[in-house]
């Protein structure tokens, strides 16, 4: 009986992280950015990277820590910025749970559509993100976003 309560435990915590990413996506298309920040822990950083042929080295474009995060994401209604839309198309590939603790990878893409209605294929890449469930609720301690696309027609001053 005990295993059975395991493997039902970990089915819910599967699927409570499946939700996490899926909730991500959601808040990051509705540019609702209040609610994209409390998806991460108090100590949690955000890292946005790509590999860099000329170099042969990852870079990071943007890293950093939870309390910066919030500082920053406050003043993005005042900037002139890119009016597209976006819309993360997101799948989970491997969840590793260990306790109170666990890793995610998954892959996304993301739509932008132009205020005259075309749409494309904005970036690719993936999620590298390891997880905490402090009090019962999975968040992220490290959400890294690493893209296979480097060249941006838009730049955003918005998480991906």
């Amino acid at each position: 009986m005990q295993q059975l309560d395991d493997r039902l435990a970990e089915l819910v915590d599967r699927e409570a992280i499946r939700e996490l990413i899926g909730a991500t996506a959601a808040v990051l298309d509705a540019e609702d950015l209040a609610r994209w920040i409390e998806l991460f822990a108090p100590e949690a950083e955000y890292e946005l990277s790509a590999y860099s042929p000329a170099i042969r080295a990852p870079m990071s474009w943007w890293k950093t820590a939870r309390p910066d995060l919030d500082r920053m994401l406050e003043d993005v209604g005042q900037h002139v910025r890119d009016r597209g839309r976006r819309l993360h198309v997101v799948s989970p590939v491997a969840i590793a749970l260990a306790g109170n603790r666990a890793t995610a990878r998954s892959q996304f893409a993301v739509m932008r559509t132009r205020q005259d209605g075309e749409t494309h294929l904005y970036v690719a890449g993936r999620y590298e993100d390891e997880l905490v469930k402090p009090g019962g609720r999975w968040l992220y301690a490290r959400h890294r976003v690493i893209l296979d696309t480097r060249m941006l027609e838009t730049f955003t001053h918005l998480p991906l």
